[in-house]
This record gives structure tokens, C-alpha cells and sequence, in this order.
């Protein structure tokens, strides 16, 4: 029988990671204490049932302090009330949102879609730093998006770089097949603005650090 603690009844103290900038935005876990006893903290992994947090692992406050201190989690200066069904996260300027999960997903997928439009803008400019960390905003804000992968396998493609092409392609592998992939690789190239291949640029596939963490929320 797991654990429930009722999420109405805790506080947000912080998140489960810690994040840097090519990360952001991103969803991230939240880390709970208890508004009864504020020495009982509780962390993931774990999952949402009907407004209760099940299977948590709890520690002190000192636990607390030093997985914070080792970089394993990030703790906020203050605390709030926690609300069944919201969702935390940290958008590009570092700065924290908590939301209803709707809202939470619906200003996530705007910023994807400006992510997208300006990536789009930055590679047609032959712009390639630009075009990948826009990207890489795209990528963090909705990971279901084709369009940044595809704009990131032309610049692969632009740099000769054809593991990473081939990389890219996999990871849209489960929604596009690799056939439609390319033709969308293959309209982004010939509008960019770089007509000869060019020197690699560094890059990290980004990526939401709640992606399949905590996140199993049937009747949350």
C-alpha cells in the first residue's frame, strides 16, 4: 500500500534538480514539506493520485539542506501553498511559475511555438548559433515538437554532420517516419541561409527534466 500524503495539506519548497540554462524552460518536480511539521520534506520520483502524492521519499530538514548544498536539488528562499492538479516550472529567466496544469502546458506551448518561429527565422538568416538555442527552447518547452529536430538536423546536415542528422531522425523516429523527417530536413536546408557547409557549432540535445518523471497523474 504506498504512502499518501494530501498535496492541499503541504508546501512547495524547491524542486528535484538542478537546472542550467540550455534546459530551460522546463517542468520540473516539485519538493514538498509538510505544513504540519516543516522538518518532513518530500521528494521524487513519485506520482499523483486523485490530490494525493503517493510513494515520496521523506527527509529532514538537515537531508534537505545537504542535497541542496551537493547540487542535487534546488530549494527557493521562501515557500508556498502546493495545489493538487498545478504545475511548477522555471522559465528562461530562472523565474518559477505554479499553475493550474492546463495553463502550465498552454504558456509552455506558446513559448515552443515563438521558440520554433524565431529558430525558423534565425536559420533562414543563416544564423546557426541562434537557430540551435532556439531550438533548444523549443525542445525544453514541448518535447512533442518535430519542427525543432528538423531544424537542428539541417544544421547538422549544413555542418556535414551526418551522425548527427542520423540522430536527429531517431529521435523523431516514434511520431514521424524517417521518410517524412527528411522532406521536412530537406525544405529547411534549401531555405536557409547558408548555401556551403560551415564549421560545427557545440550543442546538447535540451530536455525537460520532468519528462517521465512524477508524472502519472490519473484523476490528480
Amino acid at each position: 500500500m504506498p504512502t499518501l500524503w494530501n498535496v492541499d495539506e503541504m508546501e512547495i519548497v524547491g524542486y528535484g534538480n538542478v537546472l542550467s540554462d540550455d534546459m530551460l524552460p522546463s517542468v520540473v518536480p516539485p519538493v514538498f514539506r509538510l505544513r504540519s511539521d516543516v522538518k518532513r520534506a518530500l521528494l521524487p520520483p513519485y506520482f499523483f493520485n486523485a490530490g494525493f502524492l503517493c510513494n515520496a521519499t521523506e527527509v529532514s530538514q538537515s537531508e534537505l539542506q545537504d542535497l541542496r548544498d551537493s547540487n542535487e536539488i534546488t530549494l527557493f528562499d521562501d515557500a508556498f501553498p502546493a495545489s493538487a492538479g498545478f504545475e511548477l516550472w522555471i522559465d528562461q529567466a530562472f523565474q518559477r511559475h505554479y499553475q493550474p496544469r492546463d495553463e502550465a502546458n498552454l504558456a509552455l506551448r506558446r513559448i515552443a511555438a515563438e521558440g520554433i518561429k524565431n529558430a525558423e527565422e534565425a536559420l533562414r538568416l543563416g544564423n546557426l548559433a541562434e537557430a540551435e538555442r532556439l531550438s533548444g527552447v523549443a525542445i525544453s518547452a514541448d518535447d512533442t515538437k518535430l519542427e525543432p529536430l528538423a531544424i537542428r538536423a539541417a544544421i547538422r546536415r549544413i555542418q556535414g554532420n551526418a551522425v548527427g542528422e542520423s540522430l536527429m531522425a531517431e529521435l523523431a523516429a516514434p511520431v514521424l517516419e524517417e521518410r517524412l523527417f527528411k522532406l521536412l530536413v530537406d525544405d529547411y536546408r534549401r531555405t536557409s541561409g547558408c548555401k556551403e557547409p560551415v564549421e560545427a557549432v557545440s550543442s546538447k540535445v535540451a530536455h525537460r527534466p520532468m519528462h517521465g518523471v512524477a508524472r502519472l497523474r490519473s484523476a490528480a
